[in-house]
């Protein structure tokens, strides 16, 4: 009974060193220095703006918006580190992005949550909605600055905050500083059991004098802000500013919150979690690369994956929900 409770209760992380052990048995160049080093980079990427959005599903919510603001905010803080007239004083120009560029998060987070909380439109539809728009704002904005799709030429000092050369912890140690920092949160805080206690039964919390809407608001914004400091860490890892940047991360982003064991009806899981679940989606899609797998084979597994995620997720919960009802 001890080690089917510990399987259950650890079986990502289980997943997670079994899929390492063979990939570096039968994948060749999987544990090649090179290969490794790429693998903790794109994993701090993903990380980031997975615990934002962690927040979110939390609470029972989910968030669109944020890969929107990987664009919007790459593009902004392009042109102002590359073409605006503080691009030639890169020691100006580098904190004053960096700063519009969490902003932006921050902003889009906050109409996310007015939208939510004051106009009550569903987190699905509102998010969605501001998705398409700061998207489409980003091609705009780049096409008006650069008559392109992305803007170049961007100090290479800045490029530090993406692990350029010898200086690759730097993105790590950021996402891994913010990973904790939400775990902090959600663990240590009044705020955090807010945010379970919401998940799990908004009504019973609003009644027991919790501030549902502040804490809502809050969720929305620390969504937005932790994807804001993910467009940092991904535009100097490109060196560029690209106003398509992420429009293919949202799938692994919310299968790393599924699979790490975040139930995406609200209520249970954590940040914990969703660092194995980072993990766990970058070792697969690494995998995939380095064999040769088209992409589409590579979106196939992981909606797979999510569909059992969620499925184990909702049959638990089905189960719980029974026998609390018979006892």
């Amino acid at each position: 009974m001890k080690v089917k409770a510990f399987i259950q209760s650890n079986t990502i992380f289980l997943l997670l060193i079994l899929a390492f052990i063979v990939s570096a048995i039968f994948v060749p160049h999987f544990t090649s220095s090179y290969n490794l080093k790429n693998f903790l980079l794109q994993s701090t990427d993903l990380l980031l703006i997975a615990t934002g959005l962690t927040f979110i599903v939390l609470n029972g919510g989910i968030d669109f918006s944020v890969t929107s603001v990987l664009a919007l905010g790459s593009v902004v803080g392009a042109y102002i580190m590359a073409l605006s007239p503080l691009s030639a004083t890169p020691v100006i120009a580098i904190p004053v992005a960096v700063i519009v560029m969490i902003a932006i998060g921050g902003t889009v987070g906050a109409v996310n949550g007015v939208a939510v909380t004051i106009l009550k439109i569903p987190s699905f539809i509102a998010t969605l909605s501001t998705q398409l728009i700061f998207s489409g704002l980003a091609i705009l904005f780049t096409k008006k600055v650069a008559s392109r799709t992305s803007i170049f030429g961007l100090p290479e000092s800045f490029f530090v905050l993406g692990g350029e050369g010898k200086a690759f912890l730097v993105p790590i140690i950021i996402a891994l500083f913010f990973s904790a920092l939400a775990y902090w949160i959600l663990e240590y805080t009044r705020f955090g059991r807010h945010i379970l206690s919401i998940g799990t039964n908004p009504k019973a919390s609003f009644i027991s004098g919790v501030p549902v809407k502040r804490v809502i608001f809050t969720l929305c914004l620390l969504s937005g802000l932790y994807a804001g400091i993910a467009s940092v860490v991904l535009t100097a890892r490109n060196q560029a500013g690209i106003s398509s940047m992420g429009d293919s991360m949202f799938i692994s982003i919310i299968a790393s919150i599924v699979i790490g064991g975040t139930s995406i009806l609200g209520g249970s899981g954590g940040f914990k979690q969703t660092l194995l679940g980072v993990l766990f989606i970058t070792l697969i899609n690494n995998v995939m690369n380095l064999m040769g797998i088209p992409w589409f084979i590579t979106m196939i597994v992981q909606g797979l994956m999510i569909l059992f995620a969620a499925l184990s997720d909702f049959i638990i919960k089905s189960r719980k929900s029974f026998f609390q009802a018979v006892s």
